[in-house]
């Protein structure tokens, strides 16, 4: 065998990955996905959180677009959304004495723990104070 019949299949076998090169980008991949993941998580819990908070600003601009009309927060005159535009918060529950109301946004089983209920008051109170 010459010199240049050496070369060329030494040079042929090094066109593939070996097994440790494949585990080391298997475990750079699975570090990167598990600090991904969880921010991921995050987000999506906070747009949930979020479409909830929309419902209710929603739901409170028809109640004072009401009280611009009558001095005064009906409760059946006014046509108030009653969940949430993505569907998180099912319920927006409204709750109010004429001079004052009061919303709450009831989310399903995917909503973060402590933000189950939103709420907001025609003073511009809202809660839960994590959530908000």
């Amino acid at each position: 065998m010459s010199a240049g019949q050496a070369t060329s299949i030494a040079s042929h076998r090094q066109g593939g990955f070996t097994l440790i090169e494949l585990m080391i980008a298997v475990a750079i991949i699975a570090i990167l996905a598990s600090i991904a993941y969880p921010s991921y998580q995050r987000y999506v819990q906070q747009s949930r959180v979020t479409d909830g908070q929309v419902g209710l600003m929603q739901a409170a601009s028809e109640m004072e677009r009401c009280y611009t009309v009558s001095s005064t927060y009906p409760a059946d005159d006014c046509l108030v959304t009653t969940s949430s535009p993505d569907g998180v918060y099912p319920t927006i529950s409204l709750e109010n004495s004429g001079s004052t109301f009061r919303l709450e946004a009831t989310g399903g089983t995917r909503v973060t723990s402590g933000c189950e209920t939103l709420w907001i008051e025609s003073t511009g109170e809202r809660g839960p104070d994590a959530c908000w």
